[in-house]
Order: C-alpha cells, then sequence, then structure tokens
C-alpha cells in the first residue's frame, strides 16, 4: 500500500497539544489555538510579552533598592515592599527623614554635646546618604537601559513590518513573472531593483523611493505609484512579465441597425467583434 502523503489534521493537533472533541468546529479551533500561541505580529503589540522581556532587569533594581533599605535599617510595609521601582525611589528620602532626621532632632534638643549614640546615628545617616546616592545614580542607569531598550524594540518592530512588506511585494510581483523567463534573469532583475529602487514605510503602509524620492502618478495629480505598480512595470520593459494572448479571447458579437437606402431601419444584423 503506497504511503499517504500531505498533512493529517491529527498531527497538527498533537504537534500544538491541541485537543478537540468529536463535535469541534473552525471557531472552536481557532479560540484553543489563540489559547496557546500568539502570532509574530501580534506579539509585538502585546504589552504582556513586552513586559516580560523588560521586566527582569526592572526586577533585580527592585530586589537591590530592597536591600538597601534593610541595609540602613529602614523597615517598609507590605504594601510598600509591593511598589514599581520609581516610587521606591522616591520612598527612600521620605523614609530616611522620617527615622533619622526625627532621631537625630531629638538627641540634639535632649544633650548639649554630642553622644555616642547621636554620633553613631549621625554616621549611619552619612552612610545612607552615600548610598541613597547609589541607587539614586543606579535609577538613573536603569532609566537609560529601559529607553534604550525601548528603542531597540521598537526598531526591531519596525524592520519586522518592513520585511514583512518586501515579502508581499515581491510575492505579488514573482507570481506574475513568464514561465519563459529563466531563473538566471530573474535574480538579475531582482538585483537590479533592488539597486535602483528602495522600499520603506510610510507609517504602517510601504512606498518606493528612487533616488530618495516618491515616484509620482503620471494619471493621478497628487499620488503616488505603488510598489508593486512600479515593480511590474520594470518587469515588463524587462520582458519577463506575464503576456496575455489575446488572440486566445473568445470574439463577441453586437447588433448593428440596418438602413436602406431611403434612411429607414429595416432591422438589426451581428458585427464580430475581436479583442
Amino acid at each position: 500500500m503506497a504511503e499517504e502523503k500531505g498533512i493529517k489534521l491529527e498531527d497538527v493537533l498533537k504537534y500544538t497539544g491541541i485537543e478537540l472533541g468529536e463535535d469541534a468546529t473552525p471557531e472552536t479551533f481557532k479560540s484553543a489555538f489563540d489559547g496557546v500561541f500568539v502570532k509574530k505580529e501580534n506579539a509585538l503589540n502585546d504589552e504582556e510579552i513586552k513586559s516580560a522581556i523588560m521586566g527582569e532587569s526592572t526586577r533585580k533594581y527592585a530586589t537591590e533598592i530592597k536591600r538597601t533599605f534593610k541595609e540602613s535599617g529602614l523597615e517598609l510595609s507590605e504594601d510598600e515592599a509591593k511598589l514599581p521601582v520609581n516610587e521606591l525611589l522616591r520612598l527612600i528620602p521620605a523614609k530616611k527623614d522620617e527615622v533619622y532626621t526625627s532621631k537625630i532632632t531629638e538627641l540634639e534638643s535632649k544633650i548639649g554635646k554630642p553622644s555616642e549614640a547621636l554620633e553613631a546615628l549621625q554616621g549611619k545617616y552619612t552612610q545612607l546618604e552615600s548610598k541613597f546616592g547609589d541607587v539614586d545614580k543606579m535609577r538613573e542607569e536603569l532609566a537609560g537601559k529601559l529607553t534604550e531598550k525601548d528603542k531597540e524594540f521598537e526598531t526591531f518592530k519596525t524592520g519586522f513590518k518592513l520585511n514583512e512588506a518586501k515579502k508581499d511585494i515581491w510575492n505579488k510581483v514573482t507570481s506574475s513573472f513568464s514561465d519563459t523567463a529563466s531563473d538566471l534573469e530573474k535574480r538579475g532583475f531582482v538585483a537590479a531593483i533592488n539597486d535602483t529602487y528602495t522600499i520603506d514605510l510610510d507609517g504602517d503602509a510601504p512606498v518606493i523611493l528612487k533616488d530618495g524620492h516618491r515616484i509620482a502618478d503620471p494619471n493621478k495629480h497628487g499620488e503616488f505609484l505603488n510598489p508593486v505598480d512600479v515593480i511590474k512595470h520594470e518587469a515588463e520593459k524587462a520582458k519577463i512579465l506575464k503576456v496575455v494572448d489575446t488572440s486566445k479571447t473568445k470574439p463577441q458579437s453586437t447588433p448593428t441597425p440596418v438602413v436602406n437606402g431611403s434612411g429607414v431601419n429595416t432591422g438589426t444584423q451581428r458585427r464580430v467583434i475581436r479583442h
């Protein structure tokens, strides 16, 4: 018995780990698929995924800040420990003033000269000031890294969209190539187009540029040619585009009036028109 070829639904379900009942429909499959997988183009705008990418650095800084609190003798409540990094950083000077400044003021008001307790407290306060400076510097570094990550992510997203747009454009063009064009001719044409033109994005819409400028549509004032039309026009000039054989178009006949010598319409006859 010959081996059965093609993709089997059960193989797809087994590979993806999706389980469907006997009464499953295309809609239930879509729901089950979307519950497990995220399409690449959708992942770019998924805040949960983006947060997971950026979150590891943020968690490390939050842990370091909490360690600073503990080493400095500052207690955090359960709710305060859950605060975001920026709010934790803003909390340090408030906690510092609340604990140390008030204690120093109290001791100074009770004694006329510094005591060991006061000197120790002032020393710890100075250390905290230094530690706070280090943490503040760390906050600035974190902000810089997060900004850089945002830029990297935006660059990646733009590059992804541009690559997808180029694939779509070339798929539409190459599907119209002549069957008689050789692979060498096709590769040479693609290379020539890439040397002459640049495909870019205007927002989310793909555009084609020549010498850094868009190409005006000669038939529509104020509008520009789209990339597919420009490349197909070049393919036509290079004689590698499919040509429609008009000789195989089915002839059509149209009725024409028959007029006698006196100019009276005596009926119609059919005239064959070939396209």
